[in-house]
């Protein structure tokens, strides 16, 4: 703060570079607040601060220096114009400070040449140019200087801040402060204590030894654990003459609290295949005994925890009960809850482990979101690999499980196209006016921001995000600008909860700038208990309502552990075998494709089966259409068929060609659709089609003709196609597709080839 306070005397433009939790915007803040006391006290000749926040790349350049309008060629200001206009004409001693808050590069920071050189002036595009004043200085706050240019460099003063210098206990020293009144000292030194015992190690030993799911830094590992713990320890949110806890029962909290946020903050960074290393290992410490060279870190000290995590399974499986003051499994916390019989398959949310551990810890989050420190709020970031249910999941909680008189819902998805503008938009038009300049959900109310797919806006040219640039912008000041009048708007109660899959494949990493202000949950791949536990109770619960009248009923349940588990033997297969190359770079597969199989085998026509070899048959069709249509040559394809011949083999105990039998062409061509109906006739009722097996393709070629004939009758640009075999398997997997819902096709193939047509 001393060598800024030196560099701002002698130089008129500046930047304070480094990365996130180096200080930067605490020290400017706290250099503005002691010169206005120096000058309430009369002491050294020091002047009251202004300071003119802005971050350059949430907004537009016209939006930042001005622009003509395109239609009328009228000038409208800028929000820099504006407010260098304001500091340069107030004619009082106050010192004041614009303030660059965000990424320089070269498509802004050059027209900014003539300030920061001798000249000190702004030269506007409508020819207004605005002499700076001797009170007044620009202040850059990068994070780092990669595209900056050297004209640029060259004309500001540097300061450096580097967060390894600081480290995590600063952080922790201060956060203690703010604790409630009720957490005695003797608490505190416990948090202290386990805090140097167990954090550095942990934190030492994801770097070396594991992987994370999204890069994160240091010391927001280390407030990503200190909030959770704030959010937790509700007991002691009380007035102090209502606390309830003694000495002892308040410790037994304060241990297990810190353990359990130490899991779901630090540990939970790391991947699936590295979270049995991390449980090992913070067992191994919490015993008392820190690995070398991890004890190297940290001071151990001589305090014993007497709460431990249980021996059994590993320290993810396990949730600390505050108000038993005991651990409990996950397991135990799993609501029972029969699901509603008229949901679709893709609206079932079956409980399991994970959706019970990321709810609860959603959820405690949220309703804790508002920290007494204003530097650090809570934010929810939950990272994970597409199909997980990371969307889902957060949606049910979001919309179901919190009390709609307390939170509204902002829900947004952004796309590689989604701008700044959009973004600020949609968030003001669900804000009311609290009053002057100050904007907020209704009052009593906590506006909750979702934000799907954080990571997708494309980056610029030299790597600015402006949608993710404009949510840190909310982070670090609590406002923005209004784009119409330049004002500032304040934006009060508003948490911020987002979802992305990690970096890689059009999805980028976040700056650390942003990251830093979220407490991120890492989702893993599901178990495969997991898997067969939501798919199984689906697949039964259907069994049932088909054929739970049916005498061979005992045959068709058997099904349901038979199909599931056969399922994933072929999805695991194929995901661990068919990997993306840049020519299959569309070899990319999911649980929704999982899902998708279990939803094809469940929209059969009940009446069209007779007997279990008839299920058999229908999923090794499903299996085709889901994996086998994906691949783009036969190699490929005669792969997956002696795959899934030795997967039904193993699971059916029949061979492939007994399963599939002569087909409908007599040489095991497998086909299913809706359009083979009783009376043939092409207007039949859409809702009373039923997916059933294609018995003869003769028989289908003349439907299919039917309905291009009544096509070309009404329609003004008849088709004169050629029906055969080809264009029917086409036309049946299209149909297929087009009955599911949120089904989705996309039709590759050289020009020619009749995608259009079909």
């Amino acid at each position: 703060t001393i060598e800024l306070y030196e560099m701002i005397v002698v130089r008129h433009g500046l930047m304070v570079v480094g990365y996130s939790y180096g200080g930067k915007t605490c020290s400017y803040r706290v250099l503005a607040d002691t010169l206005g006391k120096l000058c309430e006290l009369g002491q050294n000749d020091e002047n009251k601060v202004r300071v003119y926040a802005m971050n350059p790349k949430s907004i537009t350049m016209g939006q930042l220096y001005g622009q003509f309008d395109p239609v009328s060629h009228e000038w409208t200001d800028g929000i820099l114009a504006i407010n260098y206009r304001t500091a340069a004409s107030d004619q009082g001693p106050d010192r004041k400070w614009v303030m660059f808050d965000g990424p320089v590069d070269a498509v802004w920071i050059e027209n900014m040449n003539t300030v920061l050189d001798d000249n000190k002036k702004l030269c506007l595009v409508s020819g207004e140019i605005i002499q700076m004043s001797s009170t007044m200085n620009m202040i850059f706050e990068p994070q780092d200087l990669e595209v900056a240019s050297p004209a640029t460099v060259s004309r500001c003063g540097m300061v450096y801040y580097e967060p390894h210098q600081i480290g995590l206990y600063p952080s922790l020293s201060s956060w203690l402060n703010t604790l409630p009144e009720t957490v005695s000292e003797s608490n505190k030194n416990t948090i202290e204590s386990l805090f140097k015992w167990l954090v550095p190690p942990a934190i030492k030993f994801i770097r070396r030894e594991l992987k994370e799911v999204s890069p994160s830094s240091d010391i927001q590992l280390g407030w990503s654990l200190l909030k959770m713990f704030e959010s937790l320890i509700t007991p002691f949110k009380v007035e102090p003459n209502k606390f309830a806890l003694d000495e002892k029962a308040a410790l037994t909290v304060v241990e297990g609290v810190f353990l359990f946020s130490l899991t779901w903050s630090v540990c939970c960074s790391v991947d699936s295949a590295g979270r049995n290393k991390m449980s090992d290992f913070i067992r191994e410490c919490t015993a008392g005994t820190v690995p070398s060279p991890y004890n190297e870190e940290g001071d151990r000290g001589s305090y014993m925890i007497s709460n431990p995590f249980p021996k059994e399974g590993t320290i993810y499986q396990y949730c600390y009960s505050v108000e038993s003051k005991k651990w409990v499994l996950w397991t135990g916390l799993m609501s029972r809850d029969p699901f509603a019989q008229h949901l679709q398959p893709h609206e079932i949310i079956v409980p399991t482990i994970d959706t019970t551990r990321y709810t609860f810890l959603l959820d405690t989050c949220v309703q804790n979101a508002q920290l007494p420190h204003s530097l650090n709020r809570m934010g929810v970031l939950l990272v994970g690999p597409t199909g997980t249910g990371k969307t889902i999941y957060i949606n049910n909680h979001l919309l179901n499980g919190l009390d709609k008189d307390k939170f509204s819902i902002i829900p947004l998805g952004f796309s590689a196209q989604t701008s700044a503008s959009q973004t600020q938009d949609i968030i003001d038009a669900k804000l009311d006016k609290r009053r002057k300049g100050v904007y907020g959900p209704p009052m009593g109310k906590q506006a909750i921001v979702f934000v799907d797919d954080l990571n997708m806006p494309a980056k610029e040219i030299y790597g600015a995000q402006p949608p993710i640039e404009l949510i840190r912008q909310w982070f670090d000041h609590q406002s923005w600008y209004d784009r119409k009048t330049f004002e500032v708007r304040t934006i009060i109660d508003v948490i911020m909860v987002g979802v992305m899959g990690p970096p890689g494949g059009g999805r980028v990493a976040l700056t650390n700038r942003v990251m830093r202000h979220y407490n991120f949950l890492a989702f893993t791949e599901m178990a495969t208990r997991s898997l067969h536990m939501i798919f199984s109770t689906i697949m039964s619960t259907w069994i049932q309502a088909s054929f739970g009248q049916h005498p061979k009923i005992a045959e068709y349940s058997a099904l349901t552990d038979k199909v599931v588990s056969a399922t994933a033997h072929v999805y695991k297969t194929v995901l661990k075998e068919l990997l993306p190359t840049p020519a299959k770079s569309h070899y990319t597969f999911n649980l929704r494709d999982l899902s998708k199989v279990i939803q094809g085998v469940m929209s059969v026509d009940p009446q069209s089966i007779g007997e279990v070899g008839d299920v058999y048959r229908l999923w090794v069709h499903e299996c085709k259409r889901i994996f086998q249509d994906r691949l783009i040559d036969a190699t490929d394809q005669k792969w997956f068929h002696e795959m899934q011949g030795k997967v039904a083999q193993t699971h059916f105990k029949k061979p492939m060609a007994n399963i599939i039998g002569p087909g409908c062409d007599g040489n095991g061509m497998l086909l299913y659709c809706d359009f083979i109906l009783q009376e043939k006739k092409a207007e039949a009722e859409y809702d009373q089609r039923k997916y059933q097996q294609v018995q003869d393709l003769k028989t289908t070629m003349g439907i299919v003709a039917e309905f291009l004939d009544d096509h070309n009758m009404i329609s003004n640009k008849p088709m004169e196609l050629v029906l055969f075999g080809y264009v029917i398997e086409h036309i049946c997997r299209l149909t297929r597709v087009f009955r599911q819902p949120a089904g989705h096709a996309l039709l590759v193939g050289v020009g020619g080839s009749g995608k259009q047509s079909i």
